[in-house]
């Protein structure tokens, strides 16, 4: 019998010596007749699930490392001081975690009551549990920046990124060189991209001077006018009033029109005949449609989302989500974590308190 024609991976017929690579170090997966799939082609295939894996994958060695360093140091320390581990933890994290006050449970009971027991009393103890939990948490974060930084550790393992182009003309707001670069990828309809935005903010306050802000457009089918508003926006790019009119659009997202548009443009000391011939003229629909390519091509199909340094993080998520990644990228480059502001967060971005 004849060889097979579909060979996959390294399965190759006995009769025929083994495939070249179709590209140097690029090694042939697949032959079909006088055709060959390579292993880069298939990459590009299932691009963004790979790159998912890859997260997950580096996500789950980054926690084990990080443990493990830890519990080293941990135990060294409690030598040190002639205890266990167990009795230098619960003087370090246990004995320092102060019982949250009365009206931080009341605010956390009336946020999360239908989550919670019937019984006030028993659903006052979940919270009070709950918020001890989290500081608890936080001292042990605390606890290990200072072992850390004592010994001199400095993990090495670098995340999955992508490579991301921030042409001329790309709405950024930030220092140009700064060591963070979060690209937001937001569909101007989207209710959840509304609700981020004062997470950004919050980011950017106190990241002050290390984030640069980088703005594209994701419009999804769903919502009429948001590839309208993606032009439009670029459109007060041209005349140096995108950040000015971004906050009209997310603040009218529901009653936006183009006329309305055009007249807010008035109101924000545009040209209006410019502003509504670059509309007319579709001068930026190539722009938005490749913004939206290239955050599909990543694997982000839903809004909001966004690159930090090239890593992805998709959805509305809490300010501390994004925290740990801009914390563990100015870490890998040496630089040091601003400490966290201690002013309540704005309504919209809440810290999340796991009830069990």
């Amino acid at each position: 019998m004849g060889c097979v024609l579909l060979t996959v991976a390294a399965v190759a017929c006995a009769q025929q010596p083994p495939a070249a690579p179709a590209v140097a170090g690029d090694p042939v997966v697949a032959r079909i007749g006088d055709e060959v799939i390579t292993e880069s082609e298939l990459d590009g295939m299932i691009g963004p699930s790979l790159l998912n894996l890859r997260q997950q994958m580096y996500q789950a060695k980054m926690n084990q490392l990080r443990s493990e360093i830890f519990q080293r140091l941990v135990t060294e320390k409690a030598t040190a001081e002639g205890m266990t581990s167990g009795e230098y933890l619960k003087k370090h994290i246990a004995d320092k975690a102060v019982e949250p006050d009365d009206g931080e449970i009341v605010k956390v009971m009336t946020q999360y009551r239908s989550q919670l027991a019937e019984d006030d009393l028993e659903a006052r103890e979940q919270v009070a549990q709950a918020l001890n939990q989290r500081q608890q948490r936080e001292v042990q974060e605390e606890l290990r920046k200072t072992l850390f930084a004592d010994a001199g550790v400095k993990i090495l393992l670098e995340p999955p990124r992508v490579t991301v182009a921030i042409g001329q003309g790309t709405p950024s707001r930030g220092p140009q060189n700064a060591p963070i670069v979060l690209v937001e990828y937001t569909d101007y309809q989207c209710p959840y991209c509304s609700r981020v935005q004062p997470t950004i903010k919050a980011l950017m306050e106190r990241y002050d001077g290390q984030i640069r802000h980088v703005f594209k457009n994701l419009p999804l089918p769903i919502h009429s006018q948001a590839q309208l508003a993606g032009e439009a926006s670029l459109c007060a790019q041209d005349q140096d009033k995108y950040w000015e009119f971004h906050d009209w659009l997310f603040s009218n997202q529901r009653t936006m029109t183009r006329e309305k548009m055009v007249a807010q443009a008035g109101e924000l000391g545009m040209d209006v005949e410019l502003f509504d011939a670059c509309i007319e003229q579709k001068t930026h629909a190539v722009a938005v449609s490749n913004d939206a390519k290239e955050a599909r091509s990543f694997g982000i199909t839903g809004t909001p989302g966004f690159l930090i340094n090239g890593r992805v993080l998709s959805g509305a998520q809490p300010l501390d989500a994004f925290e740990v990644v801009i914390n563990e990228e100015l870490e890998l480059k040496g630089l040091e974590v601003p400490a966290k502001k201690t002013a309540p967060q704005p309504a919209d971005t809440t810290d999340e308190v796991a009830i069990e």
